[in-house]
């Protein structure tokens, strides 16, 4: 600061007064140093200055303007007619070398010099020009216009404020220039501010002067850009997932005040948003930044010094490592095609996500569980976690299931090369390692299974190993950072799949055991043992709440494995522990037992363990399946370690990983990332158009286990499951405890069934039964052929009949009014005095009170057009907490990698 007051000091063109503005106590002691004056903001300098002061010239400290610096901005400044005037800014060790002449931004705020690395003054920006913004190194105001936009907001990091100033004055009908005539040195690293700081300031800036109509625009494309950098940075060697949520966040703590700034800032405009746009980039700077990165990371990766070159690119291009990569991501994208438009297909646990985010994650946390008749038993994670994802994908469950296959997939794949590389396994057999893990027998298993959750929790599989062995850093912040990245890792393995959780410590002391000796095992074992301690509150309230005995021994995932997977991964892992040297066969035999051991567990229900437990073991078999695929392929890259016959027997091991690797094309056809083809759709979406129906009725479906969604009841040793019309959603895949109106129903169908009564709409009207759909054969199908008041519906993709009773609703008033849902709650027009029958299980915790329970139902108010499930506060807490936990160990884990030497 010195030195910048002395330039101050010895310009041609005399400042009338130096002001120190800010930096509280340290510029207050620094003004008294230098003999100058204080302030503590700008808006007090303006109030104090004298009236014959008719510019301001904003200087930061470390900048150091040449003499005539000031003179050429007053003079020029004047001339073109401009309010703000900026000066050219070059370094200080190489004057020669620009920093900026002037800022380009694009509607986004985002800010582009127009700069090449390092480029030379060679005079080629020397004419005064306007620009969208100037530097806040060194910028010329109006005494008027700082009077009336309030200066540079204090908020904001330098060059989003100075940008933010620049576009307010511009608001207000000034124009805003750049002088080249005036050089100041300044260095270039004193730019740069901490990246959320800028991306925050960007956005507030947008906040405070876009009119409403281009916000509705830009704003959620800015966030959508933030979000796609997030999931590519990670791919270029930067984590920008942090920096993102922080801005957000920032703003939305701070909005209150932007409220009160873009009142300002809009207050005295003379030109619309048009006047801004001029001046502006087209498209997004981030994105061609991004892409501009991706390309330079792909040209790094090419040999030859004539990079671009046709000839060296030609013979790159034929290069394993990139063809294959390549490869992977066209493998992802083709295999995960048919998601990327409908979503999951509708069979199975494989269930569309339901309509509301938001809605789904107040179920989870606490709220009314919708399936069947509903139940106050928990959801899974899997449903709060994939809630609070479509939030942040506009509220678009087809987005949103999409996503998450593509990211699922794409994650596997490049986890398994990463984890590869940690026993120096090169990138194409970790590459083909990964399709396995993703599409190889036991994925296409899982998926076949309708293992939803599962198949995207393969995915994460492979960084919960790769985060505990991966190089121990040395400091302290960064190995407690460590610790913290293998607790969210494993936190959202968990979530996705929670027994999964047991894996990744549960391998690596297998490994500890195949490796005594080895410290660094030793420690990878318990960091991820730690990690998986702090990742168990981010089950919450779930692990609390559910059963888990009827959790893990419900259902069936029974494997029955073809004949190409044991005979492949058999003979490879004999063949790599004859011909290949000592790491990879140990790696051998760890995959291999792995996959014996799930290979168990996923044939385990004569042992009485269930769904969860088999296609935890079907995960295991993929994993090192996966593996054994990796270290025979790197074995025979390494076949000049042996000779002889151990050669041919590192050979065949290869051949058998191969044939491994070639079914995973088997997901490629029908795109559907493995999982089978849809089989409700076409059944049950006749009812989503059927006239008088509010959306509140239900489908009672008859079939074998096997063609239901979902978990599924019994009557009469006869499988059936009610849904919501028009398809069931995927918090209504697993049946909770059953309640009162499960009971009821279930009688309901036994007097049917006994042939008590031939009216069967009736009976099964007040259930809100307004369709029986059959999905397969079943005993129960002749028993509603029977009936007096069910019509067979003609044309229907498989045996239908509609209920011909009155008000086969969930939810009416006393009127005879009915109700549509509204998440897992419902809403209709308001019914002063009277009171609406809610159709679910009786509970107590319906609101709006009094209630009344009314047969297996509820009653409440109707009076305010609402009617709703009020969630249990100690199950919202701890879905809070445990949010807050995994933002805390994600946090810590950026700030640990901040500190890694």
């Amino acid at each position: 600061m010195p030195e910048t007051i002395e330039r101050l000091q010895r310009q041609v063109y005399g400042p009338a007064t130096i002001v120190v503005v800010g930096a509280g106590g340290e510029g207050r002691r620094a003004a008294d140093r230098e003999r100058v004056d204080w302030a503590v903001s700008i808006p007090s300098l303006l109030n104090g200055l004298e009236p014959s002061v008719t510019h301001l010239w904003l200087v930061s400290a470390g900048a150091l303007p040449r003499p005539d610096a000031l003179q050429a901005l007053v003079v020029e400044s004047e001339r073109a007619g401009a309010a703000v005037a900026g000066s050219k800014l070059v370094r200080p060790e190489d004057p020669e070398r620009l920093v900026s002449v002037g800022i380009a931004t694009d509607v986004f705020g985002v800010p582009y010099s127009g700069l090449d690395p390092d480029e030379i003054d060679h005079g080629q920006y020397d004419v005064v020009r306007d620009v969208a913004a100037s530097a806040g190194a060194s910028m010329l105001i109006r005494r008027d216009l700082a009077c009336g936009v309030g200066g540079p907001d204090p908020a904001l990091a330098p060059q989003a404020a100075a940008i933010d100033l620049c576009q307010r004055a511009r608001l207000r009908g000034a124009r805003v220039v750049v002088v080249p005539s005036s050089e100041v040195l300044f260095p270039e690293r004193a730019t740069k501010a901490e990246p959320w700081r800028e991306e925050a300031g960007r956005i507030r800036g947008m906040l405070k002067a876009y009119s409403l109509l281009t916000l509705l625009w830009a704003i959620p494309l800015a966030f959508l850009i933030g979000f796609l950098e997030a999931l590519v940075a990670p791919f270029l060697g930067r984590w920008t997932l942090f920096s993102w949520i922080r801005a957000w966040a920032w703003n939305l703590l701070r909005l209150p005040s932007t409220i009160r700034g873009r009142i300002g800032a809009r207050a005295g405009k003379a030109v619309g948003d048009a006047e801004l746009f001029r001046f502006q980039l087209r498209g997004s700077a981030k994105l061609k930044a991004l892409a501009e990165e991706i390309g330079d990371k792909l040209r790094a990766r090419l040999s030859g010094e004539d990079r671009l070159s046709l000839l060296s690119f030609g013979r790159d291009l034929r290069q394993p490592a990139f063809i294959v990569g390549a490869s992977a991501i066209v493998f992802v994208l083709i295999a995960t095609r048919a998601v990327w438009g409908n979503g999951w297909p509708v069979v199975g646990f494989s269930l569309p996500l339901p309509e509301s985010g938001r809605a789904a994650v107040g179920a989870y946390a606490g709220g009314w569980n919708p399936a069947g008749f509903g139940s106050t038993s928990p959801l899974l994670p899997f449903i709060g976690f994939a809630g609070l994802v479509q939030v942040a994908l506009f509220d678009s469950p087809a987005l949103t299931s999409a996503v998450l296959t593509v990211a699922a997939f794409l994650s596997g794949v490049w986890g398994m090369t990463r984890l590869a590389r940690t026993w120096g396994i090169e990138a194409v057999p970790g590459m083909l390692a990964g399709a396995v893990l993703m599409a190889g027998p036991a994925a296409r298993a899982i998926a076949a299974g309708t293992g939803v959750s599962t198949l995207l929790a393969l995915g994460v599989l492979p960084w919960t190993l790769r985060v505990p062995l991966a190089r121990w850093p040395s400091g302290w912040i960064a190995r407690l950072g460590r610790i913290a990245a293998a607790g969210w890792v494993i936190a959202l393995l968990a979530v996705l799949d929670p027994p999964l959780i047991v894996v990744p410590a549960g391998l690596l002391l297998l490994w500890t055991l195949l490796n005594p000796r080895e410290g660094a095992v030793w420690r990878a074992f318990g960091v991820a043992a730690a990690g998986t301690g702090l990742a168990i509150p981010v089950l919450f309230p779930w692990l609390a709440a559910a059963d888990l005995e009827a959790y893990l021994t419900a259902g069936s995932a029974y494997w029955e494995p073809g004949v190409v997977l044991p005979w492949a991964i058999m003979i490879a892992v004999v063949g790599i522990l004859v011909s290949a040297p000592g790491l990879l066969g140990e790696l051998a035999v760890w995959a291999g037992l792995a996959g014996v051991a799930g290979a168990f567990l996923a044939r385990s229900s004569d042992l009485g363990l269930g769904r969860e437990i088999e296609l935890l073991g079907l995960a295991l078999v993929s994993l090192g399946s996966s593996l054994v695929v990796a270290v025979s392929l790197e074995a025979v890259r390494r076949v000049d370690l042996v000779a002889g016959w151990r050669r041919l027997v590192g050979g065949l091991a290869a051949l058998g990983a191969l044939a491994v690797v070639v079914t995973v094309a088997l997901v490629l056809i029908p795109g559907r990332a493995g999982l089978p083809q849809d089989s409700l759709s076409s059944a049950l979406g006749f009812t989503a158009v059927s006239e008088g129906d509010p959306g509140t009725s239900r489908i009672l479906l008859i079939g074998p286990a096997d063609t239901l969604p979902g978990t599924s009841r019994q009557v009469r040793g006869a499988d059936y499951r009610v849904v919501s019309a028009p398809l069931p959603e995927m918090w209504e895949a697993r049946l909770g405890e059953p309640l009162l109106g499960d009971d009821m129903f279930e009688e309901a169908l036994e007097i049917l069934i006994d042939g008590e009564t031939r009216r069967a709409g009736a009976a099964l009207a007040p259930f809100g039964i307004r369709w029986i759909i059959v999905t397969g054969e079943t005993p129960l199908e002749a028993v509603f052929e029977a009936q007096f008041d069910l019509t067979p519906l003609q044309g229907a993709n498989k045996t239908s009949f509609l209920v011909e009773a009155d008000d086969p609703v969930r939810v009416l008033t006393e009127g005879g009014e009915a109700w549509s849902r509204d998440g897992t709650g419902y809403q209709g027009e308001p019914a002063p005095g009277e009171r609406v029958f809610v159709g679910e299980s009786a509970s107590g915790r319906w609101e709006p009170g009094p209630w009344v329970q009314a047969g297996w139902g509820n009653q409440v108010a109707a009076d305010a057009g609402v009617a709703y499930f009020r969630p249990y506060r100690s199950r919202r807490t701890q879905a809070v907490a445990a949010l807050g936990v995994f933002a805390v160990l994600a946090l810590a884990s950026g700030w640990g990698r901040r500190h890694r030497p």
